[in-house]
């Protein structure tokens, strides 16, 4: 499942992060991994940039903060990014959220509002909303 929520910002699950076929059509450029393991071989066309968190409160907020930027870079390079997790209900939701709410400079409920209308599954852990609302802060 991979969800738009802006011209250049995608959140999806692992399945939709494997599925290069379905990135190349989309016009995804990079790709945000916040998931543990071994990634699948993608083409060098595709810039790949691996911060994996844990769903739940056991991120440090620095490590947050740090896929907020890298992504937030990867958009300011006129790239278009597809940010993932496990099932892309969470930490994907999270880190995207932040990243809407920081740009748009609105508060992180009202990013993951907007996130929810186009995403309805988009759940992220209470832990992983308040590292947003931190690095928005």
């Amino acid at each position: 499942m991979r969800r738009q929520l802006t011209d250049r910002l995608y959140v999806g699950d692992r399945t939709a992060a494997r599925n290069i076929e379905d990135l190349t059509e989309a016009g995804i450029t990079a790709v945000l991994r916040l998931t543990h393991g071994t990634p699948p071989p993608y083409p060098d066309s595709l810039t790949v940039i691996e911060r994996p968190l844990v769903d739940g409160p056991q991120n440090d907020l620095s490590n947050f903060r740090v896929a907020t930027d890298r992504l937030t870079a990867l958009l300011d390079a006129d790239e278009t990014v597809l940010v993932h997790c496990s099932a892309g209900s969470s930490r994907s939701v999270a880190v995207a959220g932040a990243v809407l709410a920081r740009r748009e400079g609105v508060d992180v409920e009202t990013a993951l509002t907007r996130l929810q209308s186009v995403h309805p599954e988009a759940d992220p852990h209470p832990a992983l909303v308040d590292h947003a609302r931190r690095v928005v802060e």
